[in-house]
């Protein structure tokens, strides 16, 4: 099995052994209440302390044995070796039941020879008591597997809780990620144009504190309404378009559909957006290009973005474009938050950078 964190074992042997207590506690006294009432303990050719010897020498070898299965012959099981695992059950099946039947035998030897004759011969002592060692060991079988698989259900459900709150942690360390990351970006904007004196730059400083607002207030939540990310992406495009003139970069955004009534992860458009100004807008080859496509139904959505590239740098421009933190850390949300609901294909075409996204909502 798997190990836990030392608290939940600790609590989980202690349990454990309790339930064991309680198994035995009660098979013991259901025992000895049908001996009792079969007469076993009222026998006149028996005497009292015989009888209470053998069926106390019964119990203790029926635990011993019992543990023995559990301890040593079930390992070889788990570790799937199969053949010792039935040769030691069979093994030690037989071995206790003999001894069982010996030591009843060494406890009744000082009885008078009429009554060994017709109730201790070795024959009669295996009939009698075989029925009864079935039933108690195929009792604690059932209760050893009953518990056993309990035990594992409860394992694999602290497992998953465990698993659910990595991936938590991890979706949200990726989101907080994305902050300085795009702060980051945004700045440096706002250092370029306070460069050129550029009477923007007041402008630029007023849409971050509203896009600020958005990422430190809003997102907090596991999703957001998509009219609020796409009302984001805009203001985050107006706010690269103060940045860029007209004639140098043109940007197409199209949005087909109604966003109302659907949720997303925040923030996960806003990386792809940031590539595609960072790499799609570079003055060094003149005419720039940059086209958002997004297309909403009724349980998905479409996501295209495009941005031109200059052909003589494709290689540097690809090994930026995947190699960037936002990029890596948008992938690993994607896998965290809709696994098996999206689809994301990066494509280095010769004259252009294309990220195609499918979500199912």
């Amino acid at each position: 099995m798997t190990n836990l964190s030392s608290p939940y074992q600790i609590s989980l042997k202690q349990y454990r052994w309790v339930l064991h207590l309680l198994f035995w506690m009660v098979l013991i006294y259901t025992f000895y209440y049908q001996m009792n009432s079969l007469g076993y303990f009222k026998n006149p050719k028996i005497p009292t302390s015989i009888s209470y010897s053998v069926f106390s020498m019964k119990v203790a070898i029926m635990i011993g044995m019992c543990y023995t299965f559990q301890f040593v012959v079930m390992p070889y099981h788990r570790i799937g070796k199969k053949y010792l695992y039935w040769t030691s059950l069979a093994g030690l099946l037989l071995l206790t039941f003999l001894l069982q039947i010996s030591l009843i035998k060494l406890v009744i030897i000082d009885l008078p020879a009429s009554a060994t004759k017709t109730n201790f011969e070795f024959g009669t002592l295996a009939l009698s008591n075989i029925s009864s060692f079935i039933l108690l060991f195929s009792t604690f079988l059932a209760f050893y597997y009953f518990v056993d698989i309990y035990d594992q259900q409860k394992e694999i459900k602290q497992l998953e809780h465990y698993k659910t709150q990595k991936i938590a942690l991890e979706s949200s360390f990726l989101k907080t990620q994305i902050n300085p990351h795009f702060l980051f970006n945004t700045l440096n904007n706002i250092y370029a144009l306070s460069l050129k004196k550029s009477e923007q730059t007041k402008v630029i400083i007023e849409r971050l504190e509203s896009l600020l607002h958005y990422m430190l207030y809003e997102c907090k939540a596991d999703l957001v309404p998509l009219a609020n990310e796409f009302k984001f992406t805009e203001s985050y495009i107006s706010l690269e378009k103060l940045r860029h003139k007209e004639d140098r970069c043109s940007i197409d955004v199209r949005i087909t559909g109604d966003p109302q009534h659907h949720m997303i992860a925040p923030l996960l458009l806003v990386n792809f957006l940031e590539n595609a100004f960072k790499h799609g807008t570079k003055s060094s080859f003149g005419k720039s290009w940059i086209a958002m496509d997004i297309v909403i139904k009724a349980n998905s959505m479409h996501f295209k973005l495009q941005n031109s590239k200059p052909f003589e740098a494709v290689g540097q421009a690809i090994i930026e474009y995947k190699g960037g933190i936002g990029l890596k850390n948008v992938k690993r949300r994607l896998e965290i938050l809709y696994p098996r609901r999206h689809t994301l294909k990066l494509t280095n075409a010769k004259d252009r950078f294309e990220v195609d996204l499918f979500i199912n909502f």
